[in-house]
């Protein structure tokens, strides 16, 4: 069975050379950040990444940063994984250099590639940037800008390390950050998130911190791609295959073929048979969405979408936005009207301005589309099921 949440690796990444490809290609020149909602394969990618460059001998760091919350841990991961990537005199080349800029990094270099030496590297760099980081990190603009060969710095939650500062750190770090991208020819970062960057950073510098990076859009799998990976399970697990089995799977999840949702029908559709028995059908396809998926044991698979409205959103922001998803969720579609109408009741505010703003947000964070003009919809055929089942009465 294919992994439901963990990032996929080996003969489990599926359908993502194109992306890959492109991705690689655009760091030639450009920063890039990945745009897509939660559980679209974009740390699979990433990790697709890392691996391809590892393969061709170019230096490459991945970095998960949500557990991040100031600029000088973010600097201290950064520099402590540029010291430890690539090959021995690369990293002896940046030491000396911060050796130079920072008193507190007196170590043995013939200790290098030892863990103790990354230890003591990791301690001291984050005693240099507690206090005045801002100052201090001016210093590593040369070292940066210095990187005499190509070098990727994958940074995995990026948008939740920006939530978890400071307001006021958060903005004089962007304004940094955008600047050492600027002036360091020989690096290329790739970010991306399970949050929308455009929400984080609209209070704290806003999209001018970040245009200079490259989008690339992650879609779900195509439909032919879907229907391969559902006949590759069945045959993983010695079920009988049929097209009309295969056509329920990718029913429950709608489209885009969220690879996370396909991934837990799969998965559900094993339980029982494992303990129901039985053989895969149409019909036993449907009693696990509605049992397995829908029901209140499979609540845990949804649930972050709604507890994350309470911790990305204002107070009041989440009870508009429980409101219009509720209404939303009910209905096919819902007009931008009758959603504006929910909006003013539920934050006791006329500003048009904030309701579209919110809209953005919902639609950045992939609650809802707008395929029609002027009428919303829920971006996920199954999320949407979910929400009508535990959340529709909040509208």
């Amino acid at each position: 069975m294919l992994p439901v949440g963990s990032p996929a690796t080996g003969d489990d990444f599926i359908d993502r050379e194109r992306e890959t490809a492109f991705i690689l290609d655009t760091i030639e020149k450009d920063h890039v950040m990945l745009v897509a909602p939660r559980r679209f394969g974009k740390t699979s990618i990433m990790r697709k990444i890392e691996r391809d460059l590892e393969s061709r001998h170019k230096p490459c760091v991945f970095l998960e940063v949500e557990s991040v919350n100031s600029p000088g841990e973010f600097i201290t991961d950064l520099v402590t994984a540029l010291v430890e990537c690539g090959e021995a005199g690369h990293k002896t080349r940046i030491f000396s250099a911060l050796e130079k800029a920072f008193a507190r990094l007196q170590e043995n270099i013939d200790e290098i590639e030892t863990p103790v030496f990354r230890a003591k590297l990791r301690s001291r760099l984050r005693a240099e940037f507690s206090d005045d980081w801002h100052e201090k990190a001016k210093r590593l603009d040369a070292i940066f800008a210095g990187i005499d060969r190509p070098v990727c710095i994958i940074l995995d939650e990026f948008p939740v390390a920006i939530q978890n500062m400071e307001a006021d750190d958060a903005r004089t770090f962007l304004h940094w950050f955008r600047r050492l991208r600027q002036d360091s020819p020989g690096v290329r970062f790739i970010v991306g998130g399970s949050v929308s960057i455009d929400h984080v950073v609209y209070d704290v510098g806003g999209t001018p911190v970040i245009n200079d990076f490259r989008r690339v859009g992650i879609g779900g799998f195509e439909e032919g791609v879907a229907l391969s990976v559902v006949e590759r399970v069945f045959q993983d697990e010695g079920w009988s295959y049929s097209p009309e089995t295969g056509r329920a799977v990718l029913d429950c999840v709608g489209d885009p073929c969220i690879p996370y949702f396909l991934m837990i029908v799969l998965s559900g559709l094993k339980e029982e048979i494992e303990i129901s028995g039985g053989a895969p059908s149409p019909a036993l396809v449907d009693r696990v969405y509605n049992k397995r998926i829908l029901g209140s044991e499979g609540r845990h698979y949804f649930e972050h979408y709604s507890r994350r409205l309470r911790i990305t959103y204002s107070d009041a922001e989440a009870k508009a936005a429980r409101a219009i998803l509720g209404r939303v969720s009910a209905a096919e579609s819902l007009s931008v009207g009758i959603a504006y109408e929910i909006f003013r009741r539920s934050t006791a505010s006329e500003s048009e301005d904030a309701f579209l703003a919110l809209l953005a947000q919902l639609n950045h964070d992939f609650y809802v589309a707008m395929d029609t003009p002027g009428e919303l919809r829920f971006y996920s055929k199954m999320l949407r099921d979910w929400w009508r089942i535990y959340h529709a009465g909040t509208g």
